[in-house]
């Protein structure tokens, strides 16, 4: 069975770092990251090309869970310093090992790439046929759980869906069993809709390769054939660390939204309730986190518009108020919205938002404000607002995973919050938000 490959020409692997530079017309290169098992192997097919072989332990260092860093490369692997100016070859590469790899080519006359080269017309990557794997047990027994734990207190006519924020999605990380949840979730307990609250990855590669990890996101958790939302992250802008190749917010509308603007609402009339979801990160403006004009215009007509006898949650990656925040002093927009959201409190059940990587409730306003931990399995302390919560986490196990179930019952004005893995349930009721 043969796997695609995607090649980019003008860019060359490191042999010091196994990292990617680009600036070198005479090489092609895989941006992306490519699992391989023993047996599977490269086959160069064009013997005007040879080709160089890099590759990655699928080793996972604490630093990338335990303190605030982001790994290179968006990968949590170990480059084995394998690769050199002398390894260049022709032959097969066979695959003795579990590992990731990357691939670099150069023509063998020493010539450019063009540019409109096709990688897979000069090598093949053929892959043995794999059993599907089994679910992990400690997967499994979460999943159990938790579908009990939501059987047991949801209600009849009670709304219900995944929850989760600030996946980074990672090489070699824990994506993939966090999918395999919600889908399995899904079956059991069917829900009415997904709602990711932002940071599908952590926006320092390329676009191209950004583009690629949110589309295998957004295809995976698309695959319970249910709506899924999406609120506008910072990182989603692919700026992170000076990163010059950043998405045009037309462009973040287009990838993540399916939508020609950055803000939106959902109605489900039978329920009377309406779902808002705002944008709230520019890097283009002095204030880069917070509410522009244009969206506290476009949120004062959704909440006039709104009837007395409905209910609102609205959803952003960002909280509403500076002090619910750790990395700006100040935010655009804040007393404005703060005003607006003050004026129609009696229609909000809840502000929820993700970006702080912690969990916390707060009911110091007139509505209750909700943060919500990361998904990815991360869990540094520093740079938190004083009093947020950071779970404890742990890969291998349920901890490993965090994201909710939240079911919303109108008639009781109520949300009510299942945790998946690490931190706690939680409720919103009678207008407060208190832990279970």
């Amino acid at each position: 069975m043969k796997q695609s490959l995607t090649g980019l020409a003008g860019m060359k692997l490191r042999a010091v770092d196994g990292s990617q530079e680009l600036g070198h017309p005479e090489m092609l290169s895989t941006p992306l990251f490519y699992l391989a098992q023993p047996g599977d192997r490269l086959r160069l097919m064009d013997p005007a090309y040879k080709f160089n072989v890099a590759t990655y332990a699928p080793e996972i260092q604490g630093r990338w869970i335990y303190t605030y860093a982001y790994a290179p490369d968006e990968s949590w692997t170990v480059y084995r310093q394998d690769l050199s100016g002398s390894s260049y070859r022709q032959d097969d590469y066979i695959f003795t090992e579990y590992v990731y790899f990357r691939v670099c080519l150069r023509k063998m006359n020493g010539t450019e790439f063009e540019g409109f080269e096709d990688i897979n017309r000069i090598l093949s990557f053929e892959k043995n046929a794999t059993p599907l794997s089994e679910m992990k047990p400690w997967l499994r027994n979460e999943i159990e759980r938790v579908s009990e734990c939501v059987m047991d207190v949801r209600e009849k006519n009670e709304l219900s869906f995944a929850l989760l924020t600030d996946t980074h999605y990672t090489v070699n990380g824990t994506w993939d069993d966090t999918s395999v949840s919600i889908q399995q979730l899904h079956k059991e307990l069917g829900f009415d809709g997904i709602i990711h609250l932002g940071d599908f990855t952590d926006g320092m590669v390329t676009r191209e390769v950004s583009r690629y990890y949110v589309e295998q996101i957004l295809g995976d958790l698309k695959k319970c054939e249910i709506p899924v939302w999406v609120t506008l992250g910072n990182h989603d802008t692919n700026y992170f660390g000076n990163n010059p190749d950043q998405f045009s917010l037309k462009e973040q509308c287009e990838l993540y939204l399916g939508k020609d603007e950055p803000r939106y609402s959902i109605d489900f009339g039978a329920h009377k309730l309406r779902f808002i979801f705002l944008d709230s990160f520019d890097p283009y403006e002095t204030l880069r986190y917070g509410y522009n004009a244009a969206c506290i215009q476009w949120l004062n007509k959704q909440l006039e518009n709104t009837p007395d006898d409905w209910q609102i949650v609205i959803f952003s990656h960002l909280t509403s108020i500076r002090r619910l925040q750790y990395w700006a002093k100040e935010m655009r927009g804040e007393n404005e919205l703060m005003g607006l959201l003050n004026n129609h409190a009696g229609k909000i059940l809840a502000f929820i938002n993700g970006h702080n990587h912690a969990d916390f409730l707060d009911n110091e306003e007139s509505f209750p404000i909700i943060s919500i931990v990361n998904s990815k399995c991360e869990a540094f302390t520093e740079y938190k607002p004083e009093g947020f919560i950071t779970p404890d986490r742990k890969l291998g196990e349920p901890s490993q995973e965090a994201f909710d179930i939240m079911l919303v019952n109108t008639e009781k004005r109520q949300i009510r919050f299942v945790r998946f893995g690490a931190g706690k349930d939680k409720i919103v009721t009678h207008g407060r938000a208190e832990w279970l």
